[in-house]
């Protein structure tokens, strides 16, 4: 069985950055700068790392869980790509998301873009709950993840693999499209 790449979820919650473009990818360096230095001791890059590889290799495949649309903004390797999707729970039961993992990135976290004092930010996200019957749009502007770290060279119009854990056990799994920096949507 390939390796997956584990997700990395921050456990500074109160670390927030500008998240849009430029802007954001110069202040999200700054934090990994700053994070680095105050916390060696967290991991790689300041990240608290939490090793999901076992849950991933291990978990339940749900095959009434649809990821669907999801699609990677494709940045440069020095910068975070961001990707987003759209997940379908057509299960009767509520479910917990907690991580992420691709072959493709070394990090995957899960963010959530907010309004403060009329700025846009992002912050961590520990947990999504995606309700039962329900759906949960990560989109720009909103919830997405995170990407850091290529494993290898992507290109535009290719495909990457996502997997994504829940709580109990459980994951439910993704091709992603690979799309241009630019792009502000699926198609």
């Amino acid at each position: 069985m390939r390796h997956l790449a584990f997700a990395v979820l921050c456990a500074c919650s109160s670390a927030l950055w500008a998240h849009d473009s430029s802007e954001h990818h110069q202040r999200h360096q700054h934090h990994h700068h700053q994070s680095h230095q105050h916390h060696q001791h967290n991991g790689q890059d300041g990240h608290t790392s939490v090793d999901y590889s076992s849950s991933f290799a291990t978990a339940e495949i749900l095959g009434n869980v649809k990821i669907e649309q999801c699609w990677v903004r494709l940045l440069p390797p020095n910068l975070p790509s961001a990707g987003y999707f759209v997940i379908d729970n057509q299960t009767s039961e509520p479910l917990t998301l907690i991580a992420a993992a691709t072959p493709s990135y070394q990090h995957v976290m899960l963010h959530e873009t907010i309004e403060e004092k009329g700025m846009s930010k992002m912050q961590d996200v520990a947990e999504i709950a995606i309700p039962a019957q329900g759906t949960v749009s990560f989109e720009s502007g909103g919830l997405h993840a995170m990407y850091e770290q290529p494993t290898g060279t992507l290109e535009v119009g290719q495909t990457m693999d996502l997997e994504l854990l829940f709580a109990d056990q459980k994951k439910a799994v993704a091709t992603c499209r690979v799309n241009a920096a630019k792009a502000r949507s699926y198609d």
